[in-house]
């Protein structure tokens, strides 16, 4: 809660994005502190090879794709004399892991090198486009969240009902439906201006379908612009945290603290939220930090869909341009992203369970 609310005030207030994300360390460090060290350092330690693995294997890859990075890069007007200039002065004939060694040495000092065709560094494109698709990804997972949480709750307290069944039913149908599909057929509803059929218009043309204003722009046209992808985004999302809740719901009001809890007679609204939400909410914070994967993916797909100028226009653009040495410090930068937010679901997992931090292994 207190992240969110520095999050808020943050871009209320105009505080620049370094600032707010400094804040959510401190913070984040401060609930850490709550749980042994040796955990933390343990579970920090073992993000060091994943992220060597991951570095290395995106490098790997993409100096496997087929043709000469050189002139892939520099295009066909490319004579045999620039190719070979190019390649002594990124010295592309050095061995692979002599290369990867002097890329990793340049990224852990914030350095991942310079477009060829956008002529800026990598850092800057990402420091102008990341935040963007860091917004699209905030409001997505907290609009899942706000929906799936009152209606895991309310179908887990009404479990095989008709609003149980309603919900089931809405809730399978909107998996079917992937969120590029939602895409655009909200543009095709809301923005577009819809269709006619059987004499009758149908959609209209309520909210934008593309571009992007900065939140210290215009408050009401931020949240206009993002309307449609975040719900494109977050719908499919919500529907499947609302499923895991409410799974574990069920099975946690048949536990005998919730039998107990009612025969002190507590009311149905305090047992639902004060004893049975918590011990049901473990799967649903460890699926939200794996779905940050599916919630990367999906902000990728739909920025280029809405024109949206973040990450994932970005890495469009450089991948249409062959511009590798971009398309290696998006994917990186990805990469461990996604590593260390669920070091933090981790920890935060630990928090909330002491069970965890003090597991042993059974020998």
């Amino acid at each position: 809660m207190a992240g969110l609310v520095v999050i808020v005030v943050g871009r209320v207030s105009g505080a620049p994005i370094a600032v707010v994300i400094f804040a959510e360390l401190v913070i984040f460090t401060m609930a850490a502190a709550t749980i042994s060290r040796r955990y933390v350092a343990f579970r920090l330690l073992s993000l060091i090879p994943v992220m060597l693995s991951v570095t290395f294997l995106t490098f790997i890859m993409l100096n496997l794709l087929p043709g000469d990075p050189a002139a892939n890069i520099l295009g066909q007007a490319a004579t045999p004399e620039s190719i070979a200039e190019f390649r002594e002065v990124n010295r592309l004939d050095d061995p692979v892991v002599t290369r990867y060694l002097r890329w990793l040495g340049g990224a852990a000092k914030g350095d991942l090198g310079k477009s060829p065709f956008l002529q800026e560094d990598i850092r800057d494109g990402l420091a102008r486009t990341l935040p963007v698709s860091l917004q699209l990804m905030f409001y997505a997972q907290i609009t899942a969240l706000v929906v799936a949480i009152p209606l895991g709750i309310y179908t887990a307290y009404r479990a095989g009902r008709r609003v149980d069944n309603i919900s089931s039913t809405v809730a399978f149908g909107i998996l079917a439906v992937p969120n590029f599909v939602l895409a655009i057929l909200f543009i095709f509803f809301f923005a577009l201006g819809g269709f006619s059929a059987f004499g009758r218009d149908f959609g209209s043309q309520v909210l934008p379908a593309t571009g992007h204003i900065d939140f210290n722009e215009d408050i009401v046209g931020h949240f206009r612009h993002w309307v449609l992808p975040v719900l494109a985004l977050g719908l499919g999302q919500s529907v499947v945290y609302m499923r895991l809740l409410r799974t574990d719901m069920i099975a946690t009001l048949q536990e005998d603290f919730i039998a107990m809890a009612r025969a002190k007679g507590m009311s149905n609204r305090r047992i639902l939220l004060m004893h049975a939400l918590r011990p049901s909410s473990f799967t649903l914070l460890t699926v939200a930090g794996v779905n940050i994967g599916a919630l990367v993916g999906g902000t990728l797909i739909l920025e280029t869909i809405f024109n949206i100028p973040g990450v994932g226009t970005y890495l469009a653009t450089a991948i249409f341009q062959r511009d590798w040495l971009a398309v290696q410090g998006v994917v990186v930068v990805l990469a461990v992203g996604f590593v260390f937010a669920n070091f933090a679901v981790d920890v935060i997992y630990a928090v909330l369970d002491p069970r965890i931090r003090n597991a042993r292994a059974i020998s």
